[in-house]
């Protein structure tokens, strides 16, 4: 299939409406339960109050918005793929927002500005500060909306959509879009990811900094652990090396997210606190820095090659090495002299590719010797 019949193909794929609907239509469609805007996003949407007001003064000044992106489900039901801070603001500010829980969200006091000073304090509900008259010129405002319909229960284009739109304002790390596309896609998927971030041992094998932490790095990790422990072989041997890592985690992920069942799900909760268990134990802290024999200690921060070199192979053999914890610490401090392993993180190996080497090796070197 040439260029010309793909694009033809992925145009029919992709059902696309556009059109104004105004703030007291949005409203209603919420109430009933017609418009999912994701509460649950809040913690990743960082929306100061000035950044609300802003938004609700230039509703009111008048001033064009960027549109909202939705994706239509089969039901009917407009899921909001881009636009969930800019919605969320203003059905705060009308206080009909609900969290995730379903409480009522806190009303929203407006800020002065520079253009409308007499903003201050300002909340929806204080006839002497917003009038009826005011209520019905801002209910009466319209939004643009683009509506990306799905053809298919499987329909995975919104989340497609989503990575590529979907900033709320603020810049998302890569792993915080992956949140919430598993919120999206598989709330199962991110509550695993979220339980296993607590394991203490997990936790003891991990040290990284404060802004790794806030980058949450070790969600990443724990992203990793899902997929490396997965990937075939025979994916490995044939994946595009020159794929960005960020988005090969993702597009995994996300894959994964459709795929994993609720059996699968607590399988991997076991074997996870039991590797950890076992790492953390047998070197603690130290389990993923690189071992210098010379000096005869491991140095420095958390390598991820090393994570990559270690976590495969122990995943596959684990009941052995659970049972042989003195060899096992040798074994992780010997492959810093492998030359596969030193051939896969040599300066210039591009991240998918070191990846693809480092989980074969690991799954040779771990092997076990019985």
């Amino acid at each position: 299939m040439g260029l010309k019949e793909e694009i033809i193909e992925k145009r029919r794929e992709m059902i696309v409406d556009s059109y104004p609907m105004s703030i007291g239509e949005i409203v209603n469609l919420y109430k009933d339960g017609e418009l999912n805007v994701h509460p649950e996003f809040q913690r990743f949407f960082r929306w100061d109050e000035e950044q609300k007001t802003k938004l609700i003064e230039s509703i009111l000044l008048g001033i064009p918005i960027p549109p909202i992106f939705v994706s239509q489900k089969l039901n009917g039901i407009w899921d909001v793929i881009d636009g969930q801070q800019r919605l969320s603001t203003i059905l705060q500010f009308m206080q009909v927002l609900k969290d995730d829980r379903g409480v009522d969200a806190e009303p929203l006091v407006l800020m002065g500005t520079k253009f409308l000073p007499s903003l201050k304090n300002v909340i929806w509900n204080n006839e002497n500060l917003f009038s009826s008259e005011q209520k019905i010129n801002f209910k009466r405002e319209k939004l643009n909306f683009t509506i990306i319909k799905e053809t298919s229960e499987q329909d995975l284009s919104k989340y497609e959509m989503f990575q590529r739109l979907n900033t709320g304002g603020t810049h998302l790390s890569a792993q915080e879009i992956r949140n919430c596309l598993m919120l999206m896609i598989n709330k199962s998927v991110y509550e695993l990811i979220n339980e296993l971030h607590d394991n203490e041992f997990f936790k003891t094998c991990r040290p990284i900094t404060d802004k790794q932490l806030e980058e949450q790095y070790d969600l990443e990790l724990i992203v990793r652990f899902l997929l490396y422990v997965f990937f075939p072989n025979d994916f490995l041997i044939n994946i595009d090396k020159s794929r960005s890592m960020d988005l090969l985690l993702t597009e995994e992920l996300e894959k994964y997210a459709v795929n994993i069942g609720n059996t699968e799900i607590q399988n991997i909760k076991g074997k996870f606190n039991r590797i950890f268990t076992l790492l953390s134990e047998v070197l603690g802290e130290d389990v993923f820095k690189k071992y210098s024999k010379d000096e005869d200690k491991f140095k420095g921060a958390v390598l991820i090659a090393a994570f990559e070199a270690i976590i495969p192979g122990v995943f596959l053999y684990l009941e052995y090495w659970e049972l042989h914890k003195s060899a096992l610490k040798s074994k992780i401090k010997d492959l810093y002299n492998e030359e596969a392993f030193n051939t896969a993180v040599v300066r210039g190996t591009r991240p998918v590719d070191r990846m693809a080497q480092l989980i074969m090796f690991s799954r040779d070197w771990f092997r076990n010797e019985n």
